[in-house]
């Protein structure tokens, strides 16, 4: 998902609950440094202020895909980012599967983008 003229960044902010987040991924056994392709559902998007911005208050399930490496074992962090995230500027706000992401849990809970990450209405 990159960006161009018809698309805009998604965000997190300090309201997106990302201890939601955290969560699921202890559920699903991930640890600090463990770095997983996943699916995610269902996320919440929202405009407000003219940014697109995901809640993590919905989210039921972390599929994993795959693993790509293992972590230290450590905690995960509370503090959630999303990198190079952009959708369609004309998005309906709503709820959402967030597909074929990477989790990465170092310093952060990280969710980027793979070249295959796309959102699926629900």
């Amino acid at each position: 998902m990159q960006s161009s003229k018809e698309s805009k960044p998604v965000v997190v902010t300090s309201y997106s609950q990302p201890h939601v987040l955290q969560y699921r991924m202890k559920e699903e056994g991930l640890r600090h440094g463990d770095r997983v392709t996943a699916n995610i559902s269902p996320v919440r998007l929202e405009v407000n202020f003219g940014k697109t911005i995901m809640y993590f208050c919905p989210l039921n399930t972390i599929e994993v895909i795959s693993k790509i490496e293992n972590g230290d074992g450590g905690l995960l962090p509370e503090e959630a980012t999303i990198g190079d995230l952009f959708v369609d500027r004309n998005i309906k706000p709503g709820l959402y599967n967030l597909k074929n992401v990477e989790l990465y849990s170092n310093g952060t809970l990280q969710v980027n983008v793979t070249a295959d990450t796309c959102f699926e209405v629900i």
